[in-house]
């Protein structure tokens, strides 16, 4: 399981995460916007202080389907905003699951996780530079989340 968090907007999960994904067997890519989005009536802009509710349960609900895919063999890929304070949902899937939670910060030109590894940023050559630079750390653990 690998959360893949764009905290600033441009910095590139949005490239990177499906290449990620497609360099990864079996895979999903799941974005926890869609989630979000999923709200048809009700729906809240996810900045305004209203939407706590609404992102709570959607970032609950790409928790427990990015978990279901794990438990069911796959190698799973989050695309999202995903603030460190927010991992409450994925840990707890994590230890419910036994799978394991890895989480890669995109922060413009770095990828930060467990460590931090430079990279370019998010376009064309660069996003997969910056696939590249993720595989490789998680293939050393650099982003395992330890609960």
């Amino acid at each position: 399981m690998v959360v893949l968090s764009d905290p600033a907007a441009g910095a590139g999960s949005g490239a990177v995460a499906p290449l990620v994904a497609d360099a990864l067997f079996p895979s999903v890519h799941l974005r926890a916007e869609d989630f979000r989005r999923a709200v048809r009536q009700g729906y809240v802009e996810a900045d305004r202080p209203e939407a706590r509710r609404q992102n709570v349960t959607a970032l609950a609900a790409t928790a427990q389907a990015a978990f279901a895919f794990a438990s069911g063999g796959y190698q799973v890929v989050v695309e999202g905003s995903v603030a460190p304070t927010a991992l409450d949902a994925f840990r707890r899937e994590s230890r419910a699951t036994g799978a394991a939670l890895h989480y890669v910060v995109l922060n413009g030109g770095a990828v930060a996780g467990g460590a931090v590894a430079e990279a370019d940023g998010a376009g064309g050559d660069d996003a997969e530079a910056t696939a590249d630079t993720v595989l490789a750390g998680l293939r050393r653990g650099a982003y395992l989340l330890g609960w």
